[in-house]
This record gives structure tokens, C-alpha cells and sequence, in this order.
């Protein structure tokens, strides 16, 4: 009831005033460092079941941008045989996202990486089977238009996607040749 009526009187999200968001089958900690996982990226969870389905390669993914870690946690609990890594241009989100996947699961198929998209994955290049993010894609006028519980809570940089929208697609679309293998996927 207490986070209800401070929610109401200052229009911070829920998930900040606890702390907590629940995503599929995970408890996650969130803080206005990271972005509240939305049901909308639940898809790209079934997407890539779908694509991989009797898979049982072992395949390498990455979750750029990981935020919360919401996608590649989920990733690495539905398939135990995967190695997946995960970027963050944070410290903070890259800490949270580490917390949660020890929290949800006692895997160890989930490695964090402090850096921008790509960059901190010199030494996979060419590894990657699939790659997963889900950018800033706000154009600036957009943005500007947000309701107040997202323009003034959820970090900026993981919504504004520069003027149209398209930098920060742009420069993971750019690089992803040198990361991902022959036939290697990227879903955004």
C-alpha cells in the first residue's frame, strides 16, 4: 500500500520503489539504473526458442546492452548448454544483472562485460552464433513526448536513440560481422 501511494503521488514506477520486477519466470532487481523489462521483449525470448528449437548445439549468444540481464538470463536458464555473454556499458547494470542471475539460477553459462555493445568481446570474434539486443530506439522529439514515469526515471540512455532513433542500431548492425559467425544471427 505504501509503495501504491508514493507511486500516485510521484509517479515512480513500482518496480523502482521495490526494487523488484518480476519477468517471466524471474524475480529481477532493478534500479533507475537499468530499464523495467517490458512483456514486449518476451518475444524475442520466443523468437529465438522457436529458431533454436531441438537444438542441443552448444551455441555461443550475446545480450548487448544487457541491462537488468532480463534477456540473457533467460537465455542461459532455458539453455543450459549455451554460453552466453553479456554487455553493459554500465558498471552499475552490469552489477545488478550479475546479481540476478545468481539469484535466479545456479548456472554458470552467463559471463558480464563492462564495456560499449561489441567492444568489450575482442576475443570472440567471429565465435558468436547469435547476438540479442534490445537498443535505444527513441528519436529525440519522441523522447521528449514520453509519459513523466519514463522520461524521469528509467535511464536515458537505455531509451534515447540520438535524432532518429537509429544510432545506436546503426552501430550494432555496423559491427556485427566481425563478431558473428558465417551464418550467425542478430535480432533487435
Amino acid at each position: 500500500e505504501y509503495f501504491w501511494e508514493k507511486h500516485l503521488s510521484s509517479s515512480i514506477p513500482i518496480q523502482y520503489l521495490g526494487g523488484i520486477s518480476y519477468w517471466r519466470e524471474l524475480k529481477l532487481e532493478v534500479s533507475n539504473k537499468v530499464l523495467i523489462p517490458r512483456p514486449e521483449t518476451e518475444l524475442m525470448i520466443e523468437i529465438i526458442t522457436k529458431r533454436f528449437k531441438n537444438n542441443n548445439e552448444k551455441i555461443t549468444f550475446v545480450d548487448l546492452g544487457t541491462g537488468s540481464g532480463a534477456i540473457g538470463i533467460a537465455l542461459a536458464m532455458l539453455n543450459p548448454k549455451w554460453n552466453g555473454l553479456a554487455t553493459d556499458i554500465d558498471k552499475n547494470a552490469i552489477e545488478i544483472a550479475s546479481r540476478n542471475f545468481t539469484k535466479n539460477s545456479n548456472q554458470s553459462n552467463l559471463k558480464f562485460y563492462l564495456g560499449n555493445w561489441w567492444n568489450p568481446l575482442v576475443n570472440f570474434k567471429g565465435e558468436i552464433d547469435l547476438a540479442v539486443a534490445n537498443p535505444p530506439y527513441i528519436p529525440l522529439e519522441t523522447y521528449k513526448e514520453l509519459p513523466k514515469e519514463v522520461k524521469k526515471f528509467e535511464p536515458k540512455i537505455a531509451l534515447l536513440g540520438g535524432e532518429d532513433g537509429l544510432e545506436q542500431i546503426n552501430e550494432i548492425v555496423r559491427y556485427a560481422p566481425f563478431y558473428l559467425k558465417e551464418k550467425g544471427l542478430l535480432l533487435i
